[in-house]
């Protein structure tokens, strides 16, 4: 075959695997949206076929013809989009097509049966079908091979080349920053209070307001949509059909807003992809944690900055008129800012939220290499909440059932969000670098310079780059802690007026 051949037969290839993969997330997106509960059987069967036909084609003998092409064509070895095709392939057939099938129907089940056992606050409607996914994963981590954890190989699917003595130390050090941030504010955390989002506030108008929030950061609706459900996400069936969900808390505004934000720098991530990379493995994150450094971007820096609410208070005001009689900027900007160990991963603040991910990669580290059994879950989960955040859930729907990543597998996933942290402050800094009056900027609700910043050193990458790589050429630093805790240092000063360390 010729170059031209080559590159025709693999997109191709591509573009129908990534076509059935886009059919599997509307059946998810439906799954935790409108899908009426009884349908939650059939649901999985379907996904299970849709994902073992994907591995089929990912593994059949028409890929393995492709990929000997390729590695024999110096110039295709080149192609961006034909390196990353050879990459997957050599991921997919590390995994028998039974244990995929057996995997993506355990998921699909295990959702649903999540949600019921949460809203019932009873982990153990939950263990069984949470055990036969630790089996498969380890299965799979097997499978998929490791050099010192078998963990290692479940973080490598979300952050390529994470391992466990990579995040070890790491962690250690965010411990101690938040520990040190945590004695530093104690004598003086009576100052600062949420009151200002700890209201009554209607849900219909919570949605509109956060939806303008969305759309001022550039999100685009006509390609997009945003919708209700238990756990928010945001997903993509191309970069023209992009999907925001958000969960709504009466007399909390800032699970609704700060939750759409969130998913907003998902999604603007997602719309962001170039249009040539449509329906091929490219139009995807460059890992989870990159994904996660868009999101925390926008929800934990740009919009619990001052300057942000000098934009947005009006705007609130007239969405809230009552609500609002009284407040300033500055209010708003300690109400986001209040440090506060909580119970909730997804409404923590942006300095005690690390220690919800060092116990969640400590709990799912010894459960995948079966130091811990599943059935002591709960207990070992309430006594490093006591241990890290001083606090003890009074049910397991507050506790070890908060989260949907396990009930769909997500075995590896959690240390991404942290690993976004990371990232999102290295951003910054190179964005104020290059953008001397972004905070001016801001104040007046302009948005569209960090975007398009995003958009040139982030989002056109998509997948044909390592997340190591793409932050390297973005912000001329390999990925590190430090600038997180700088941020975090100077954050708290600001806030409560006093300097940690």
């Amino acid at each position: 075959m010729n170059a031209e051949a080559i590159q025709k037969d693999t997109l191709s290839l591509m573009n129908t695997i990534c076509d059935i993969g886009a059919a599997t997330a509307v059946l998810n997106w439906d799954q935790e949206t409108y899908m009426p509960h009884g349908g939650s059987v059939t649901r999985a069967e379907q996904i299970s076929t849709l994902s073992t036909l994907m591995h089929k084609m990912m593994t059949g003998d028409n890929a393995k013809k492709l990929v000997d092409a390729i590695q024999q064509d110096a110039n295709s070895k080149q192609h961006p989009l034909l390196r990353l095709f050879v990459d997957e392939y050599q991921k997919a057939v590390k995994l028998p097509e039974d244990l995929v099938k057996r995997v993506s129907k355990a998921q699909a089940l295990g959702q649903d049966i999540w949600k019921e056992a949460r809203s019932q606050k009873d982990f153990s409607k939950f263990a069984s079908i949470l055990d036969e996914l630790l089996t498969l994963k380890r299965e799979e981590a097997e499978c998929r091979g490791y050099v010192e954890n078998r963990y290692d190989a479940l973080l490598d699917i979300y952050e390529p080349g994470a391992t466990v003595s990579h995040l070890n130390p790491v962690f250690d050090k965010l411990r101690d920053a938040t520990s040190i941030i945590l004695k530093a504010i104690e004598p003086v955390k009576h100052t600062v209070h949420d009151k200002p989002m700890q209201q009554f506030f209607p849900g219909d108008a919570q949605m509109a307001f956060s939806r303008f929030i969305a759309d001022k950061m550039g999100f685009d609706f006509s390609r997009g949509r945003m919708d209700l459900t238990a756990h928010p996400f945001c997903t993509s069936f191309t970069q023209h059909d992009v999907r925001l969900t958000t969960r709504i808390n009466e007399n909390d505004l800032s699970s609704c807003l700060y939750g759409v934000i969130h998913e907003t720098g998902h999604g603007l991530y997602e719309q962001g992809f170039p249009s040539e990379y449509a329906r091929t493995f490219a139009a995807e994150g460059a890992s989870i944690g990159m994904h996660e450094s868009q999101s925390l971007l926008w929800e934990t820096i740009i919009t619990r900055s001052e300057e942000f609410w000098e934009f947005a208070l009006p705007h609130f005001a007239k969405q809230f008129p009552e609500q609002a009689k009284g407040l300033s900027p500055r209010d708003m900007y300690h109400a986001v800012n209040t440090i506060q160990p909580s119970l909730i991963r997804v409404e923590a603040d942006e300095i005690t939220y690390n220690m919800h991910i060092v116990l969640r990669f400590e709990i799912e580290r010894d459960l995948i290499n079966g130091v811990l059994a599943t059935k002591d879950i709960p207990e070992a989960w309430n006594a490093k909440m006591k241990e890290y955040l001083g606090i003890t859930p009074p049910n397991d729907a507050m506790g070890c059932l908060q989260d949907v990543h396990w009930s769909f597998g997500g075995f590896g996933y959690f240390p991404s969000y942290t690993l976004g942290k990371l990232y999102a402050a290295m951003e910054w800094k190179k964005i104020k670098e290059d953008m001397p009056n972004v905070m001016h900027d801001i104040a007046q609700g302009e948005f569209s310079g960090i975007l398009s910043w995003l958009r040139t050193n982030i989002h056109a990458y998509g997948k044909t780059a390592k997340p190591g790589e793409i932050i390297l050429n973005a912000t001329g630093h390999p990925l590190s802690e430090q600038e997180f805790v700088n941020y975090a240092y100077a954050k708290v000063a600001s806030v409560y007026g006093v300097k940690p360390g």
